[in-house]
């Protein structure tokens, strides 16, 4: 395995990367309160001042970026970073004119709200984890997947034990998600925002599971976190780890229409891409009605 191309350095505790179809990629910068757009020549640029703690983003089907942001709390050595402008965690849509709106309400459950990760389904629902109280992993409480329709309407939930975490459509139409206390990844058979019993797909060797991805072959890429490595699966096997380095912390990846594998580095503050010739896969879109945030 080659070296990674570094894209983007300097950036806030990185998540949640999105291919933007110009070449670009969104990141969310979870410490900058902020979702930002790398260029392909490395430029930098705010897309939307989101505050609190911006964690995962997802294209809009008219190039807006939604986001997954946990209210404004991040990992820091052995403690915890909380962000300046804090509150109950949301999703939110940012438009190309740098608007922030609010999507969906308030998330179901009691409070701290901690959205993660998020996507859109083939029918245009949008699929939020809300790994809940993770400052707190002696108490966790469980976890949500949240559905939101099109107009902003809170369809159904499902709740998830031991910190649901990234979340994508597979190429066989099931939501896959990552439960990183269990090092598992789970898929749910969906409809409507409705949801069916979650099925083991694999667990990971050593370190936490975080945000994942397909190609256009089907197959998978999960980040290992605090392994330090990106997972590649096959059918549910494993068939090699790509090291990152001691302290990279890969968070999240997505694949390119240019072949890459892009995959953000949190404690680094790297966006970086493997140049490995895949063929992109099928991420859908959608647009969520929003309200003033």
């Amino acid at each position: 395995m080659t070296a990674p191309r570094v894209v983007a350095s300097g950036l806030r505790f990185p998540e949640g990367p999105s291919w933007l179809g110009d070449g670009s990629v969104a990141v969310v910068e979870m410490k900058g309160e902020s979702v930002s757009r790398v260029a392909p020549d490395g430029t930098v640029t705010v897309l939307g001042d989101c505050g609190g703690g911006p964690n995962g983003s997802a294209l809009g089907a008219a190039g807006e970026v939604y986001v997954a942001n946990n209210g404004g709390l991040s990992a820091e050595g052995t403690g915890y970073w909380h962000a300046p402008r804090e509150f109950d965690g949301c999703v939110q849509r940012v438009d190309q004119d740098g608007t922030v709106t609010t999507v969906g309400g308030p998330l179901p459950g009691d409070a701290p709200h901690r959205p993660n990760d998020l996507c859109f389904g083939q029918d245009g629902t949008l699929y939020v984890t809300d790994s809940a109280n993770w400052e707190d992993l002696r108490n966790i409480r469980p976890g949500r997947i949240v559905a939101i329709g099109p107009d902003g309407t809170r369809l159904g939930h499902v709740e998830v034990p031991a910190m649901p975490n990234g979340v994508a459509f597979g190429p066989d139409g099931r939501l896959y998600l990552s439960q990183s206390l269990t090092r598992k990844v789970l898929a749910f058979e969906v409809s409507g925002g409705e949801f069916g019993e979650p099925r083991q797909v694999l667990k990971l060797p050593s370190g936490m599971p975080d945000g994942f991805c397909f190609d256009g072959d089907g197959t998978l890429y999960v980040c290992g976190s605090i392994g330090n490595a990106v997972h590649v699966y096959v059918d549910g096997e494993r068939k090699e780890s790509i090291e990152t380095g001691d302290g990279t912390q890969p968070t999240n990846c997505c694949v390119g229409a240019d072949g890459s594998l892009y995959v953000t580095f949190g404690l680094t503050g790297q966006l970086v891409a493997y140049d490995l010739g895949l063929t992109p896969g099928t991420v859908h879109t959608g647009s969520i009605a929003g309200a003033a945030a």
